[in-house]
């Protein structure tokens, strides 16, 4: 695939949604007691009623915290993220009260977007500290008592149907636009925040997609377990659109050992 055509990450998204049978599976979450299956066109209806939640809570640039195992949300929210103009900040799971307060202070986050109630409790003190955090949504249903004010339900924002006024669309981004923020360290100190554009990731797909080649026609499938806070798998994450790929998450890399 030639993908020197392509502006942005969502772009290549909708471009591959297009291309596809709305009804073909997409992703799968590999957890026995939260299995998920979405296809194609679930997929992109999600993405879409998550942008225009987040539209209403962020300007454009505005960072998005993301903090979450692999599943189909995540895909899902860094896409939605990207279509609202906003700046995808991936955290990894493993990151202490202390690591996240570092960083949260660092990027100054409008939006948290966490998974369950195991992360949330490493960010509720910091979320509640924090006058900058506007919205927080979570995937899971957790000890919150009122989600009216700054808390959200991802299953209640995705539960609608989805309208033609849901349909937002970004036309700003160019390649050299912001598309996430990932925290790496080196020997010590804190980490920094290391920008990586829509077309630097894209760039990198190019080779990607000259090596998955021979598998392009043949409806590849994609078993995920490295974090996709992590640079490589975030970027593996659009090789998997690039070349319409079903993409499987394992819970965790030691039920695959």
């Amino acid at each position: 695939m030639d993908l020197k055509g392509f502006t942005s990450l969502i772009d290549l998204f909708f471009y591959q949604a297009g291309k596809q049978n709305p009804q073909n599976a997409f992703l799968e979450w590999l957890n026995p007691k939260n299995k998920k299956k979405l296809t194609w066109g679930e997929t992109s209806a999600n993405i879409y009623k998550l942008a225009k939640t987040l539209k209403a809570s962020i300007a454009d640039g505005d960072r998005c915290l993301l903090v979450s195992e692999n599943r189909p949300e995540w895909l899902i929210s860094d896409i939605a993220i990207m279509l609202a103009n906003g700046i995808t900040v991936p955290a990894y799971t493993t990151y202490t009260e202390k690591d996240y307060k570092y960083l949260i202070e660092d990027c100054q986050p409008s939006v948290i977007i966490v998974s369950n109630d195991e992360m949330h409790d490493k960010l509720k003190n910091i979320i509640d500290e924090s006058a900058f955090i506007r919205k927080v949504i979570t995937f899971e249903k957790i000890q919150k008592e009122d989600y009216k004010n700054k808390y959200l339900d991802f299953n209640s924002i995705t539960k609608n149907n989805l309208q033609e006024n849901d349909k937002i669309k970004n036309l700003s981004l160019k390649r050299n636009s912001p598309a996430c923020i990932i925290y790496t360290s080196g020997t010590g100190g804190n980490p920094k925040g290391v920008i990586l554009s829509h077309g630097g990731i894209l760039n990198n797909l190019e080779g990607a997609c000259e090596i998955l080649k021979p598998l392009i026609d043949k409806r590849p499938i994609f078993l995920t377990w490295l974090p996709l806070s992590h640079s490589y798998e975030h970027t593996v994450q659009f090789a998997q659109i690039a070349v319409g790929a079903k993409v499987f998450y394992a819970e965790k890399i030691e039920k695959l050992l």
